[in-house]
């Protein structure tokens, strides 16, 4: 494998060939609890960083803490570090664009592409990029992402599917009338799931291919399905190989057979003029991972981002803000929380806040050994430079070593376990590891090596490289 200089995370058993007391964590970021902007902001939200005159904001902040509204059609002030646009569409870079259509904007109830050169107008661009199947009732009707992924060469759409599924007989009563008028018959209901399609032309997309849903570990009540997934904020992360993280809403729908609590204030929709089902619920945000935007790793499946306590602003319904910014070794997401459930109930929508949670470089996912130690050897790698440097913390207690193998497994002269000098109260995203007291590996350079770890008491170790990362 040939890792070269770039940074490499763990976030699958991919550098875990021969492990033992050693597994994948997930670490939860820190909720600061920062209420940075509140209003009616709606629940879809994305991150655009100014750069390149770009000057279509919503709001703009100096420190990431306090934000201030804009117009929407004027300059970033110099001193601005970040900006959001609020609303259901995705703007995005086009690398392979000329400059007058530079940025890119994807409306998935609209089913349109529109385009601009910094944002202050937008033309048409493509109209009718989905098939029809794939449009609403079937779908889209949520914060749809879009982006032109480098790995694949390729413009990659993440979007809400409505995949339907057949329900148990004794609940044909209460689906059976949005079934047969939407799905085709009474026995169906629909559940929001995530799909993915492809192209290499932006003015057409394939029918997309559901690639996460909720599966027989999620809540099931009543032979029904009462989980959703819900705003498809899936990230090419930037800062290392081969990785996406998929932050979504975790949705799970209020219906009256498994919850005791009276239900009747909560709104019913209603199709053809007779009642519906219930679009409400409530929600929290869940981490995936994955190394080709396809397979998605779910790992214990806890909240990634958990709701706030009773009468917090994030008490009940939280969508997650798409984009990260890396500040120094840190990095900044955002989301927005209300304490209202699925309702639309405009009045508790002037309460919606945006806040801010923090993470290290790197932090989503980690190794962590058995307190009392653990040990895996990665499979045969290719590199380039003249340092190993590990992204890890050790606190007070842990301790670290690493050991340099040629590709049989032995060690390599000078770079044996017993030779690394143990890497103890380390906090650093870059950690130099040396060998008594040496740490360049300049000649392994290009020469095929394993690497073999060994942590202690408690060490989190979250990335690697031989670069500068």
């Amino acid at each position: 494998m040939d890792i070269g200089g770039r940074n490499q995370v763990f976030i699958d058993g991919r550098f875990l060939e021969d492990a033992d007391g050693v597994r994948i964590c997930v670490c939860p970021p820190i909720k600061t609890n920062e209420k940075c902007l509140v209003g009616h902001l709606g629940g879809y939200s994305s991150l655009v960083e100014p750069h390149e005159g770009f000057r279509w904001y919503t709001a703009l902040t100096k420190d990431g803490v306090h934000w201030r509204r804009v117009s929407g059609f004027g300059p970033p002030e110099p001193d601005d570090i970040l900006g959001i646009l609020f609303g259901g569409t995705t703007v995005f870079r086009d690398p392979l664009a000329p400059a007058g259509e530079r940025y890119k904007r994807i409306d998935g109830m609209r089913n349109q592409i529109t385009a601009s050169s910094d944002g202050s107008d937008w033309k048409p661009l493509h109209n009718g990029v989905f098939p029809s199947g794939a449009c609403y009732p079937r779908g889209m009707d949520s914060h749809n992402v879009c982006f032109y992924d480098t790995r694949i060469g390729k413009y990659v759409a993440y979007v809400r599917v409505n995949k339907v599924y057949e329900c148990p007989p004794e609940r044909v009563d209460y689906f059976g009338n949005v079934g047969l008028h939407k799905y085709g018959a009474k026995n169906r209901y629909a559940r929001r799931t995530i799909g993915r399609a492809v192209t290499d032309d932006l003015s057409k997309f394939p029918m997309p291919d559901v690639v996460l849903e909720p599966d027989e570990r999620d809540p099931i009540f009543g032979g029904v399905k009462v989980m959703d997934f819900y705003c498809p904020q899936v990230l090419p992360y930037p800062y290392a190989d081969d990785a996406y993280f998929l932050f979504n809403c975790r949705y799970r729908s209020y219906e009256d057979w498994y919850l005791s609590e009276d239900m009747s204030p909560y709104p019913r929709g209603n199709v053809n003029g007779k009642p519906g089902i219930y679009n409400c619920g409530v929600e929290d945000i869940g981490l995936a991972a994955s190394r080709d935007g396809i397979a998605w790793q779910r790992y214990d499946r806890k909240p990634w981002i958990p709701q706030g306590p009773p009468g917090a602003f994030d008490s009940l319904n939280m969508y997650m803000t798409r984009g990260m910014y890396l500040a120094g070794d840190e990095i900044w997401m955002y989301y927005i929380g209300i304490d209202d459930p699925h309702t639309g109930n405009k009045q508790a929508q002037n309460r919606y806040t945006l806040s801010r949670v923090v993470l290290r470089k790197d932090g989503f996912t980690c190794v962590e050994a058995d307190y009392e130690g653990g040990r895996f050897t990665t499979p045969v790698l290719r590199f380039e430079g003249d340092a190993l440097r590990l992204n890890i913390q050790t606190s007070a207690l842990g301790l670290a070593r690493v050991e340099l193998q040629d590709e049989n497994g032995t060690p390599l002269e000078g770079f044996a376990l017993e030779d690394c000098d143990r890497i103890h109260t380390a906090n650093s995203t870059g950690h130099r590891v040396t060998w008594r007291g040496k740490s360049d590996v300049a000649a392994l350079a290009g020469r095929p090596v394993r690497l073999r770890f060994e942590l202690q008491y408690g060490v989190k170790l979250y990335a690697f490289c031989f670069g500068a990362g």
